[in-house]
Order: C-alpha cells, then sequence, then structure tokens
C-alpha cells in the first residue's frame, strides 16, 4: 500500500509546520505543502513537497486534491470573511467540492458559522475548529461535565510559550480583537466584553505555574460550549510568562475599547511581531491549557478541572487536534458526513491517550485543590 497524500494548506506557517510534523509521526503519510511562497526553511522529509497555490483560489486547490485522502486548513487569519472572493473558505469549498475529508484550526466564531452552510453539501467529513478552541474545549467540557445537574461556569485559560516566533496571522488576529466589543454569557445574561479585558492570576500546571490572563477576542467557543452544556459564564483567556507585555495589550485595549481608535490595527501587527520576537529571546519554550467545568450535581457546587503542559514547544498544542483528527480519518474511525459534532467524534481515553502519545503532561483538580498528574 503506498502513502497517504495529505494536503496541508499553510503548512509553510508557525501552526502548519507543527501539524506537518505530526502528520510525519506516521510512516504510511507523505504531505502537500500549499502556500504562495516556498516554505523557509524547507522541510528536511522527502515526504513533503511544496506547491504554490492560494487559500483565496478554490479550483487551483481542488486540483491539488486528486489523490488527497485529506485537506488540512492551516492559513490563518480565519476573520477575514468580508472581502471578496472566498477568503478563508476557499480550501473548505475545495475538499466539498472534491469529496475529501476536511480539518482547519480555526478559533474564530464568524467563520465556524460560515463553514458550517458550507458544510452542508458536504459527503465527507468536516471537522472545522480542531484547535484548542473549540475544538479541545469541547471535547474536555463533555468530559469533566458528565454527571452534573447543571454547568454554571466554564473558564479556559492559555498559556501560550514565548520562544518560539508566531506568523503575522496570529498577530493580526490577536490585534484585530484587541478592544472590539462582543457578546458572552456572564451570570446567564448576555454582557457586551471586549477582547483583552477582564484580567485576572490563574496557575497552570508545572512547569508553567502563576500567570496573568485576559479574556480574548471573539471566538467560537461561545456558541459551541453555550449549545453543549448551556453554561451561564462562558470565557476563554490566556498570557504570556511576561506580565507587563500582558498589562500594555490590556491597556492598548481599554483604549481602543473607549475610544474606537485606531480603527484599523493591520499597521501595528509588524511592530508588536518584532517585539514579540525580542521578548521572546528570553522566554520559555513551556506552554499550557486548563479547563474548568464549575457546577452543581445533587445539589452540591462541584468543581472539576483538566490541565496539559508541554515542556518544550508549548506551541504546538494548539495544533495537535488537527493530528490526531486525520489520524482517525486515515484509521476510518471518522466517517460523519458533512460537518462533525466536536464533542462526539473522540472518546475522553482516546483524547489523553493521544496527547500523552504526542508529549502532553495531563493534569487534575477538583474542588479548587491543586493539580496532580491525571492518572487513568
Amino acid at each position: 500500500m503506498g502513502e497517504s497524500n495529505i494536503v496541508v494548506v499553510g503548512g509553510s506557517g508557525f501552526y502548519g509546520r507543527y501539524v506537518v510534523a505530526d502528520l510525519l509521526r506516521r510512516p504510511d503519510v507523505r504531505v502537500t505543502v500549499v502556500s504562495r511562497r516556498p516554505p523557509h526553511p524547507p522541510f528536511a522529509s522527502e515526504r513533503v513537497s511544496w506547491v504554490a497555490g492560494d487559500r483565496d483560489d478554490p479550483k487551483r486547490l481542488g486540483d491539488l486534491l486528486g489523490d488527497a485522502v485529506a485537506l488540512v486548513h492551516c492559513a490563518g487569519p480565519f476573520q477575514a470573511l468580508d472581502g471578496a472572493g472566498t477568503h478563508p473558505l476557499g480550501p473548505l469549498r475545495a475538499a466539498v467540492t472534491a469529496g475529501v475529508p476536511y480539518v482547519d484550526i480555526c478559533e474564530d466564531r464568524a467563520f465556524l458559522h460560515a463553514a458550517a452552510a458550507v458544510a452542508r453539501s458536504a459527503t465527507a467529513p468536516v471537522l472545522t475548529g480542531a484547535s484548542v478552541v473549540p475544538g479541545l474545549q469541547a471535547l474536555i467540557v463533555h468530559d469533566l461535565a458528565h454527571g452534573m445537574d447543571r454547568v454554571d461556569g466554564v473558564l479556559c485559560c492559555a498559556a501560550p510559550d514565548t520562544r518560539r516566533h508566531r506568523g503575522p496571522a496570529m498577530f493580526e488576529a490577536m490585534m484585530h480583537g484587541a478592544g472590539l466589543p462582543f457578546t458572552a454569557p456572564r451570570e446567564g445574561v448576555p454582557t457586551v466584553v471586549h477582547g483583552w479585558s477582564e484580567p485576572e492570576w490563574t496557575v497552570f500546571p508545572p512547569p508553567v505555574g502563576r500567570r496573568l490572563v485576559h479574556q480574548v477576542y471573539e471566538m467560537a467557543d461561545l456558541d459551541v460550549l453555550a449549545e453543549l452544556c448551556g453554561a451561564r459564564t462562558i470565557a476563554f483567556k490566556a498570557g504570556t510568562e511576561f506580565t507587563a507585555v500582558n498589562r500594555a495589550l490590556g491597556l492598548f485595549a481599554t483604549l481602543r475599547a473607549r475610544t474606537g481608535r485606531p480603527r484599523a490595527t493591520r499597521h501595528w501587527t509588524p511592530l508588536v511581531r518584532a517585539a514579540s520576537w525580542l521578548v521572546g529571546r528570553v522566554g520559555d519554550e513551556a506552554g499550557g491549557f486548563t479547563v474548568t467545568v464549575s457546577g452543581e450535581r445533587d445539589g452540591r457546587p462541584v468543581t472539576r478541572r483538566l490541565g496539559m503542559t508541554a515542556r518544550q514547544d508549548g506551541g504546538r498544542i494548539p495544533s495537535l487536534l488537527a493530528g490526531i483528527a486525520v489520524d482517525h480519518l486515515l484509521a476510518d474511525r471518522l466517517r460523519t458526513a458533512g460537518l462533525v459534532p466536536l464533542h462526539s467524534w473522540l472518546a475522553p481515553q482516546e483524547l489523553r491517550a493521544a496527547l500523552r502519545d504526542r508529549g502532553i503532561d495531563l493534569w487534575r483538580s477538583d474542588d479548587e485543590d491543586g493539580w496532580r498528574p491525571w492518572e487513568e
């Protein structure tokens, strides 16, 4: 049997490279990387080939899917849905037309709504949101909330590493969302909040530790988790190890929320990205992610928490679920035609085993006690 060809759109980007590396763990896979420019540095593996292409050109992408068993879309930013052409929906349209399974790492709220509409005509699986938000969140919350009579709150926190330098798409999304208003549930009431607001301190499992985190911009978890468990409060917060950087971004967001300026933030992206690179020279490679579900069972308050940490290459955590999804596709264990419910396709034990297999440490904490290793 020959190697299975996986097409990765945006495979030369920050998260795309992590996805490609994950796929290459399998000896029966070869990867076709699609991007506008040749990868720099080039991929070392002979099982990776590059072809020129753009996410805005579904016809060109469709021509590349002749022998593909899956398409993975990593070419952010995903929130630019209001421009000409297809914009980030191009890879999905190409996969649906070709009848090829599709996976993406999108975290954007509007994109997931648009993708769901496109997926209605799909004859192969469409797994959109296979990242920390909302894919990992949905799987973990569904597990932690099992047996609860009521879910009051879901708090997810991310601690990205700062050593590895992100691509411009991530910074563009971050700056675009800073200070912008959106509606999120707070104690059961739809409330207007702003990107990079609501600071609080939280403790991540070792080796990450205590960090200041802020409410991130508008993301898909607000809809996915509300539908999944009816949580009265949903928040996703993030923060780097540099408290001063977190406070500076929070201050920028506050000024923008109050004044509406600057309206366009794209021209800030190179400056902020350069500053991030400089700070990252003394940064850490460790990264982490936590999910806290609080609610009630048998009339008593219950809090359950799961955490994961990577001691090296912490920035790969958002890319892991896409690789796990491709594993399931190749094993013929993901057969849903059309949109795949994010909470239903992977059992909790399977998720934890796949994460451990990728070098991720898992932790648990119940009723606000300290973190301890997760033991099956």
